[in-house]
């Protein structure tokens, strides 16, 4: 088992490689002033070129979804690489022969955490519980789709309302490196670990190498290092403020993300999750599908400023911040306007210093830069925002607030690092580097968006106690990203522009502490999910249901055999949450209606899953034949699964008239398959 495992990872980790190595050219040309060239960055560049390039193809009907055709985006990519290496062969040549270590440490950060979480979610690799029957329904809807969007596995003739192309860049990857998708779920959460890590590390260590070509490389490292650990595995204060007040042995690690009307228990409850939390329960979603793509964001925005021509902004370089705009629309859309946000602070206090603080003259280089931009990322998107139809109802202003002490605990290690900038930028006066302004400015984002789900809120289907819980989650998020991202830089900012000795080893103990007190949380709750790493069980995101649901883990592979493509399968509709609908999760195959309330929300109202389980409702328990027909046939079903599921929620189910409509194609235990007749 576990060799196998191994075998899937090195399969794995040579398609990021190759991809890594293939846009090196192109990473060099963009990033060739990084830390290391960036290297890091270029495996995120190229998989988001080479699925943009599938999805716009397909999308617009122009080449399928297949293999065949990603190796040909390869080749032309290649071709592309190769012409940009042709034409910087020497520069890029000695660039990397001087960058060798910096390059080694990149790839051993990417592979230490592809390692480390394919590792642990071996302990517990079910694609269960939560919300992963959707996400990975997403990913194998994707995979059965030739033609996108992907269809929708719960609402049979309708295809996905939601944002999903995080999943399918997960299922261009699954089909690129022909991995079982049971077992690539779980590779791509290890691997958006050791893109963080490589990342975030990438990031840290170039800002800190722009403030003095001729800086110490220790302090490079030491601040990348710090802030791809903290981003990738710490948490809030909430941890160590109550395993103090508590201990540990009674702490329970998602109090971290539901805090704020929990304890004490208000009418106001909300979310504000952070990737480590995300890692640990594993649900792929949109938000941690979009994190490698949001390094790359911040890494491409500080390629603007840095490189800022006199006068004016190269418009070069505004292409990839503007694209990667669109591809986060497409992939969590709120953070569009999160880093919309963010690139606006960015380039504000970067033009206010190059203008000395001409108000005007800055106003109408950043509203010309950012309306240049978000018309690219709009451009970028428009083909996915042809087909999506807006779930929001409209911001509103909120009625409830989170008190200062509990803002406090959640984000007191932001605001100490803060105050400590704040303090450090005061001391440097006029000697403020671009690096300084870059990190003034994602702190200046951090906190607009810590505040503004005080103030507003955007509404959803989401009411009563948890109205604002969905707007506080996807703000908090990335303003947690930002500010610890940023972490790295501050904390060796801060050390290193102290004289005295005693000084810098106090200050050193201090974060020392205050990091290690963060940093406890990635313990506590991987040894309270995973049970201390103490059972592998493998990499099989599919294997719990040999136990569990060994029926509809036959159906599943059987189905995956034998359904064709267009086919729509019926079962019973359930839950949001539940163990329901695992049949078209798990094979992307179509069903009349799925979890409700996920319907309800993608659709915008409870009457469209309504209608449909009222439907399913008249087809399992109904004694009219063709009233049952016709209802078949309205949705175009062309299986039929009567089993555990089915029996649980309908009472009255009438099997015995299947016989007349459909005939049984394949039996495992107490469940049958029946596939309907054309005539009846």
């Amino acid at each position: 088992m576990f060799i196998n495992d191994f075998l899937y990872i090195i399969k794995w980790w040579s398609m990021f490689f190759a991809v890594g190595v293939i846009f090196l050219p192109l990473t060099w040309l963009i990033f060739k002033r990084f830390f290391g060239l960036g290297y890091a960055l270029g495996k995120t560049l190229g998989v988001i070129i080479l699925s943009y390039i599938t999805f716009l193809l397909s999308i617009f009907s122009v080449a399928k979804f297949s293999l065949a055709n990603l190796y040909l985006y390869i080749l032309v990519s290649l071709g592309i690489n190769l012409y940009i290496l042709y034409k910087n062969k020497n520069e890029v040549i000695k660039d990397l022969k001087n960058n060798i270590p910096e390059i080694f440490i990149q790839e051993l950060l990417f592979t230490s955490g592809l390692l480390l979480w394919s590792y642990v979610r071996a302990h517990q690799p079910e694609i269960r519980g939560l919300e992963k029957f959707m996400d990975y329904g997403f990913v194998t809807s994707a995979l059965r789709s030739e033609i996108l969007p992907p269809t929708d596995m719960w609402a049979a003739g309708n295809t996905i309302n939601y944002y999903w192309f995080g999943h399918f860049v997960t299922a261009v990857l699954t089909k690129l490196s022909n991995i079982p998708s049971e077992i690539t779920y779980n590779l791509m959460l290890a691997t958006i670990m050791g893109l963080t890590l490589s990342s975030a590390f990438s990031i840290s260590a170039t800002l800190f190498k722009h403030i003095s070509k001729n800086g110490i490389k220790k302090h490079f490292f030491i601040a990348g290092i710090i802030s791809a650990i903290i981003l990738t595995f710490a948490g809030n204060f909430h941890t160590p403020f109550y395993v103090l007040k508590n201990g540990s042995e009674n702490y329970w690690y998602p109090d971290a993300t539901r805090f704020i009307g929990y304890n004490p228990e208000t009418e106001d409850k909300t979310i504000h999750e952070f990737p480590m939390y995300s890692f640990v329960v594993a649900d792929l979603h949109g938000h941690l599908l979009n994190l490698p793509f949001v390094l790359l964001f911040v890494a491409s925005s500080f390629v603007i400023v840095s490189q800022r021509k006199r006068g004016s902004f190269d418009n070069l370089n505004l292409i990839l911040p503007g694209s990667l705009l669109g591809i986060m629309f497409m992939t969590s859309t709120w953070d569009f306007g999160n880093y919309t946000l963010a690139l606006g602070y960015i380039l504000l206090f970067s033009e206010l210093q190059k203008n000395n603080f001409r108000l005007l003259k800055t106003a109408w280089d950043v509203g010309k830069t950012i309306i240049y931009i978000l018309a690219l990322g709009i451009i970028v998107a428009l083909p996915f925002i042809l087909k999506f139809e807006s779930i929001a109802e409209g911001i509103r202003f909120v009625h409830t607030r989170t008190p200062i002490w509990q803002i406090a605990i959640l984000w007191g290690f932001p605001a100490l690092l803060t105050a400590i900038f704040i303090y450090t930028a005061k001391k440097l006066g006029k000697k403020n580097s671009t690096s300084d302004i870059f990190i003034l400015s994602l702190l200046a984002a951090s906190w607009t968006l810590i505040i503004l789900p005080e103030i507003i809120f955007l509404k959803d289907i989401y009411i009563a106690s948890h109205y604002r819980a969905n707007t506080m989650f996807k703000l908090t998020y990335q303003a947690f990203v930002m500010s610890y991202l940023a972490g790295g830089y501050i904390i060796v900012r801060h050390i290193t522009l102290q004289k005295d000795f005693y000084v810098k080893r106090f200050l050193s103990l201090f974060w020392v502490i205050v990091l290690f007190s963060i940093l406890s949380y990635a313990r506590i709750s991987t040894n309270s999910y995973y049970g201390k790493l103490q059972n592998y069980v493998g990499l099989d995101g599919a294997k719990w249901m040999q136990t569990q649901y060994l029926d509809e883990y036959n159906i599943i592979n059987w189905l995956k055999e034998n359904a064709e493509k267009g086919d729509v399968l019926l079962e019973a509709p359930g839950d949001s949450y539940t163990d329901y609908n695992v049949i078209s999760s798990y094979t992307g195959i179509p069903t009349i209606s799925g979890w409700y309330v996920h319907e309800w929300l993608w659709r915008g109202t409870p009457d469209f899953p309504q209608e449909r389980v009222n439907d399913i409702t008249n087809i399992y328990e109904g004694s009219d034949v063709i009233l049952t027909k016709s209802l078949l046939d309205k949705y175009k079903v062309k299986f039929i699964i009567v089993g555990n599921f089915e029996r649980e929620r309908f009472k009255m189910l009438n099997e015995l008239k299947f016989s007349q409509l459909a005939s049984p194609v394949f039996q495992t235990g107490m469940t049958t398959v029946y596939k309907v007749n054309n005539e009846v």
